[in-house]
Order: structure tokens, then C-alpha cells, then sequence
């Protein structure tokens, strides 16, 4: 599931200047490690969508294996 996770935020990453994200997945946890050299609001705001999205994957992930498990 944290690869799924991690594979979700990773568009995120492809266009914006000045802005770096790695992550990593292992069994059990994702990281993410988010650099960015610009005005802090757009990173504050960087950061809100990332976290939305990893919000919406993992709601969408559980609802997924809720299913399966039926």
C-alpha cells in the first residue's frame, strides 16, 4: 500500500521549478522528502496538495482492500 502511496505524488514532482521531491517506500511506510528554493506560500501550498493527494490515495486504497477482504 505505501508504494501506491508513493506512486501517486510522484507527477507532482515533474514541472515545477525549483522544486524536488524524493520518496520511499518500504513494507510497511512511505517517505517523502520535499525541497524547494521559492517563496514559502507556494511551498506551503506544494505541500496542502501533496498531502490531499495522499489523503485521497489512502482513503481510495482502504476502500479498495475493504472490498477485496469481502
Amino acid at each position: 500500500m505505501s508504494r501506491s502511496i508513493v506512486d501517486c505524488v510522484k507527477p507532482d514532482n515533474a514541472n515545477m521549478k525549483d522544486l524536488t521531491i524524493t520518496t520511499r517506500a518500504t513494507r510497511n511506510s512511505a517517505s517523502l522528502s520535499v525541497v524547494y528554493a521559492g517563496r514559502i506560500e507556494t511551498f506551503i501550498s506544494t505541500l496542502d496538495d501533496l498531502l490531499r493527494c495522499i489523503q485521497a490515495a489512502n482513503a481510495t486504497l482502504g476502500i479498495i482492500r475493504k472490498n477485496r477482504a469481502r
